[in-house]
């Protein structure tokens, strides 16, 4: 990874922490991405701590909001000619339904919207560092997931849960959609499963459930953010650290051009 620049989201605590630390330690120069400047501080000072010689810097940003992402697009390209890996790992799980500034249930905006416009933003970094990599978090929270297209935002009956499992189908049918846009371009695009993780989302959401530890949690990200040998994979989701058919539903094209005609419209319908 040695003269490789990642961008790994939501990289101030949990498996993006982790996932930014191992990369840094491959010899990767790393963007820590945050919206705390105190948890990124303390995240930036691990990276570079465990850095084999690679660049770490911290990019403040709320990716709640189109702008938001927008913004940290533009610091990325400001900074950087190429971008060789972009993680997009950053989530949420709410168990209130909670409305982002663009008026957008707080779920769908942050684990869908957000790798959605970020991935296009800093395309064209992707392209001028081919082969590179997209690496999306996913979830086995998919196989429950619906995708309720007549109520995306749940704005009628939010649960939670119900919230949470169709954005991570949705980011497979994101996933499966970009890397056939993307075919030939040099530009892979995957998803994972990180398994259960012992972070303060499994804490919070699925109490019941004992977790890994982070380092086990990231080790899939680093493998597909990293591995030689995946240089030009694209298109599949991993779980358990091997490629793995996902839901059925992940696989249906319709669907995944539809939330594609979805995500790019001006305004996300409700």
């Amino acid at each position: 990874m040695r003269g490789k620049t990642v961008l790994v989201t939501g990289s101030t605590d949990g498996i993006g922490r982790q996932t930014a630390v191992e990369l840094a330690a491959l010899g990767a120069d790393v963007l820590v991405h945050g919206r705390s400047a105190l948890r990124g501080a303390a995240a930036l000072a691990a990276v570079r701590a465990a850095s084999a010689g690679g660049s770490a810097a911290l990019c403040l940003a709320d990716l709640s909001t189109r702008a938001g992402v927008r913004n940290l697009a533009a610091r990325v390209r400001g900074g950087h000619a190429r971008l060789d890996v972009l993680v997009n790992n950053a989530g949420v799980y709410s168990r209130t339904r909670r409305v982002t500034g663009d008026g957008l249930e707080l779920t769908f905006a942050v684990n869908v919207l957000t790798p959605f416009v970020l991935s296009w933003e800093l395309l064209p970094l992707l392209d001028a560092a081919a082969p590179s990599r997209i690496v999306n978090l996913s979830s086995a929270s998919h196989w429950t997931g619906e995708m309720h297209w007549d109520d995306l935002q749940f704005a009628d009956d939010y649960d939670g849960i119900a919230a949470y499992d169709q954005s991570k189908l949705a980011v497979n049918l994101l996933t499966f959609e970009l890397a056939r846009r993307l075919a030939g371009s040099g530009v892979t695009v995957v998803c994972l499963d990180p398994g259960d993780v012992d972070t303060e989302m499994l804490r919070t959401g699925w109490p019941d459930l004992t977790g890994v530890d982070v380092a086990a949690g990231a080790a899939t990200s680093v493998f597909l953010a990293s591995s030689p040998e995946l240089a030009r994979v694209s298109g599949v989701y991993y779980e358990e650290g091997r490629k793995t058919k996902p839901l059925e539903a992940s696989l249906d094209r319709a669907a995944q051009a539809r939330l594609w005609r979805i995500l790019e419209a001006p305004t996300v319908p409700e």
